[in-house]
């Protein structure tokens, strides 16, 4: 992304007695026909992980992204990290925004909390891009597995083992099974996703879908959902993590207005792993929305 876009931040005081500190970006022209778009990383992510994405649609739309609280540069403190948390952490910042309805583009966990966010508050969403979200997993994966969304490598992550993952060779053995152009991952990636896990209280986001999977689960949202407006599913056909052919009827019965498009030779990262496919996509939904 362009290098004179600032990190901006702002504090977000989330109940009586938490706050955190917040980074966000900003983009492209205040005065636009188009609702803004809010782009949401994955579990692990950031928003540099959206660099092959957002300068295609910078000059045209309205875009802002932000690190998810506990992720990227967002200030990372010892609280119950879950779905809910970054749905309010979105309303959040639409209210500081002042943004009425917004087009969510979301990966991963971050599709999963512009979802959760969605049902409960449809009337502040425009519409839904989701590229291979998590929050529903069929009978893919089981126990711990499931949690880390194909962005970690081990099952099992225990405390004692974070020091031997938040490293660059962790990170890159948890990074190479997401990408099916594995030349993408290469050292700046890696850097990107390692430097974040070494700020004060990352344990505490990181590990919080091992220690709590059900906070990071779409299951107990009614099918179908409240959110009726327009939604999309943009997949990676090479994600083993999330097997399109398995998850995407999940997410279906979840959101039947939701239509699919599978990109070919491309895994879980697929905004950045086919980010030319990706764009063309996105850019073929955004000018069909309503």
């Amino acid at each position: 992304m362009s290098s004179h876009v600032k990190d901006k931040y702002f504090i977000w005081q989330f109940s009586s007695e938490d706050e955190a500190k917040i980074r966000y970006q900003e983009y492209g022209p205040d005065n636009t026909d188009s609702a803004p778009l809010l782009f949401i990383h994955g579990y692990g992510a950031m928003i540099e992980h959206w660099n092959q994405n957002i300068p295609a649609f910078s000059h045209e739309y309205k875009i802002y992204a932000m690190d998810l609280i506990g992720f990227g540069k967002s200030q990372k403190p010892n609280v119950r990290y879950c779905l809910e948390l970054f749905a309010a952490q979105i309303e959040a910042f639409m209210q500081l925004k002042k943004i009425d309805s917004v087009i969510i583009v979301g990966h991963s966990m971050g599709a999963a909390s512009g979802i959760y966010f969605a049902h409960h508050k449809p009337e502040k969403v425009k519409a839904l891009v989701l590229a291979n979200p998590s929050g529903l997993f069929g009978n893919t994966m089981d126990g711990m597995t499931s949690v880390f969304f194909g962005l970690v490598g081990s099952p099992i992550i225990g405390e004692v083992l974070f020091s031997a993952f938040a490293n660059p060779m962790g990170v890159s053995q948890s990074l190479m099974p997401t990408y099916y152009n594995q030349n993408k991952v290469d050292i700046r990636l890696i850097n990107q996703f390692s430097l974040p896990l070494r700020d004060k209280g990352a344990q505490y986001s990181y590990l919080s879908p091992s220690k709590r999977p059900h906070d990071f689960r779409l299951d107990h949202l009614p099918r179908p959902s409240n959110y009726k407006g327009q939604a999309f599913l943009v997949w990676g056909a090479e994600d083993t993590a999330l097997p399109p052919n398995k998850i995407i009827p999940e997410f279906q019965q979840l959101l039947p207005q939701a239509g699919a498009f599978l990109v070919p030779k491309a895994s879980h990262c697929i905004h950045h792993d086919a980010h030319e496919a990706f764009n063309q996509r996105l850019a073929y939904i955004l000018k069909s929305i309503l």
